[in-house]
C-alpha cells in the first residue's frame, strides 16, 4: 500500500499512466489520425495567416498608392488653380477702369469704354456726337490697306539705306464711342483690324510701330480732342513712346516739365456743325471746349519753316503762339506747313525725317531729345525729291506717320507715293 501510495507521487506515475494508455486497443490509430489532423490544421492556419499577411500588405500598399495620388492631386490642383486665378484677376480689371489691351504679334482690342447709356446724334454721314464730344466714324476696304502698305513697302524697298517706320495712328472713335452704339446702327468699321491689316501687310524691311496700343492703354486720359478731330498733346506722347520702343530709343521724360495750356480751343468738328446748319451740336461742343497742352522743351531748339515750297524759309520757335479759337491745334509746329526743320542740342549724332499728315505735329516736338535734326515734311505739300533729300540732309531713319483716315484715303495715299518721283 505505501509502495504504491509512493509511486503515484513520483513522476514515474505519470509516464506510466501514459504507456498504460498508449498500450490501450484502438487508442494508438485514435492518436495518429489526431496528430494527422492537427498538422493540417497547423497547415491551414498558415494557409490563413499568409493570405491574411498578404491582404494586409496589399491594402497598406493600396493605402499608399492612394495618399501619394492624393497628394499629388492635391499640388497639381493647386499649380493648375493659380494661373485661373491670376487670369480672373485679368479679366476683371476693367472694373478699376484700366481697359485690357492684348496683343499677340499683330492683334488687336478694342479697350473698355465708359458708357453712360445715353443715345447719340448723327450729323453727316461720318460725324456722330455723343456725350458732347464728336467722333470720325471710320469705314475701309482691303483695296485701301493694300494700297497703303505696298506704298510704304516701296519707301523701304527704294530707299535701301534707309531705315523705314510705319505708324498709323487711330482716331477718336476707336477709344471713345461705345461699341452699344456701333452695334446699333452707328456706321463705324474697326480700326483695330484695319490696323492688324495694314501692319500684316508691309514688308520685313519695315519697322511697324503699334502706338493702338499704348493709347488704348490710356483712352480714360485725355488723349484726343471732344471738338476736333486730333489727338492731344498727351495722346501724341503716347504714340512717342511707342516710337522709342520700336527705335530702341529712351524716350523724353514729360513728368519734370513745364506745361503749358491754352484754353478754348473748338476745333475741327464745331466748325463741320456750323457748316451743316446742326447749331444745336455746335453748341454742344462749344460747352465743352478743349484745351491745348504743350510742354517746354528740355533741349534748346529751334526751326526752320517753309510754308510752301516757293517760300523763302524763316527761323521760328518750334511752337507757334496761338490764340483760343478754332486754330489752336496750330501751335504744334506751326499747323501744317511744307518743310519744317527742328534742330535740337540733344547731342545724338543722329537725324530722322517725318513723313505725316497734321498728327504728326504734335508727335514731333518730342523726338528733340533723340535727335539733333527733325525734318518734317508734310507730303501734301511738299514736292521735292525725297532720295535725293535724305541723302544732301545725311538722313539715315525715316517715319511714315498717318491718322488712319489719312491712310485709307486713296488721294492721300497717291500724294505719299509721289515723293518718290
Amino acid at each position: 500500500m505505501r509502495r504504491r501510495r509512493t509511486r503515484r507521487r513520483s513522476g514515474d506515475y505519470f509516464i506510466g499512466m501514459v504507456d498504460s494508455y498508449s498500450r490501450r486497443p484502438g487508442y494508438s490509430k485514435r492518436r495518429r489520425r489526431s496528430k494527422k489532423q492537427q498538422t493540417q490544421l497547423y497547415i491551414r492556419r498558415g494557409i490563413i495567416v499568409a493570405v491574411c499577411l498578404l491582404i494586409i500588405v496589399a491594402i497598406v500598399w493600396i493605402m499608399a498608392s492612394i495618399i501619394g495620388g492624393i497628394s499629388s492631386c492635391v499640388s497639381n490642383c493647386s499649380s493648375d488653380k493659380e494661373p485661373a486665378e491670376e487670369t480672373t484677376t485679368k479679366t476683371t480689371q476693367p472694373a478699376t477702369n484700366t481697359p485690357p489691351v492684348t496683343e499677340e504679334g499683330i492683334a488687336l482690342k478694342k479697350p473698355y469704354i465708359d458708357d453712360n447709356g445715353a443715345d447719340g446724334e448723327l450729323i453727316t454721314s461720318t460725324l456722330y456726337l455723343w456725350n458732347k464730344a464728336a467722333y470720325n466714324l471710320f469705314g475701309y476696304s482691303e483695296s485701301a490697306v493694300n494700297y497703303y502698305a505696298q506704298t510704304v513697302n516701296s519707301f523701304a524697298d527704294t530707299l535701301e539705306d534707309v531705315t523705314v517706320y510705319n505708324m498709323v495712328v487711330p482716331n477718336h472713335t476707336e477709344f471713345g464711342l461705345p461699341q452699344r452704339l456701333i452695334d446699333g446702327g452707328v456706321s463705324s468699321m474697326s480700326q483695330a483690324d484695319n490696323l492688324t491689316a495694314i501692319m500684316n501687310a508691309t514688308g520685313d524691311n519695315v519697322i511697324d510701330v503699334n502706338c493702338y496700343t499704348n493709347l488704348a492703354e490710356h483712352n480714360t486720359d485725355y488723349i484726343y480732342f471732344n471738338t476736333d478731330h486730333h489727338w492731344t498733346g498727351l495722346g501724341a506722347y503716347y504714340g512717342y513712346t511707342a516710337f522709342c520702343k520700336e527705335a530702341g530709343l529712351a524716350p523724353m521724360d514729360i513728368e519734370g516739365l513745364e506745361k503749358n495750356t491754352i484754353a478754348g480751343f473748338v476745333g475741327s468738328f464745331h466748325d463741320i456743325c456750323n457748316s451743316n446748319a446742326a447749331y444745336g451740336a455746335a453748341e454742344t461742343l462749344a460747352s465743352n471746349a478743349d484745351v491745348v497742352e504743350y510742354y517746354t522743351l528740355p533741349n534748346y531748339t529751334y526751326a526752320t519753316m517753309k510754308e510752301d515750297m516757293t517760300s523763302e524759309p524763316q527761323i521760328v520757335d518750334v511752337y507757334y503762339p496761338a490764340s483760343p479759337g478754332s486754330l489752336t491745334y496750330g501751335t504744334f509746329c506751326w499747323g501744317d506747313v511744307a518743310e519744317f526743320v527742328i534742330s535740337s542740342d540733344a547731342g545724338t549724332g543722329k537725324k530722322i525725317a517725318l513723313i505725316k499728315d497734321s498728327y504728326g505735329n504734335a508727335l514731333a516736338p518730342y523726338l528733340t531729345a533723340n535727335y539733333d535734326e527733325i525734318h518734317i515734311l508734310d507730303f501734301r505739300y511738299w514736292s521735292g525729291d525725297l532720295k535725293s533729300y535724305l541723302t544732301d540732309n545725311g538722313i539715315e531713319e525715316l517715319l511714315i506717320l498717318n491718322n488712319v483716315m489719312s491712310a485709307n484715303t486713296a488721294l492721300n495715299t497717291d500724294q505719299l507715293a509721289a515723293l518718290l518721283g
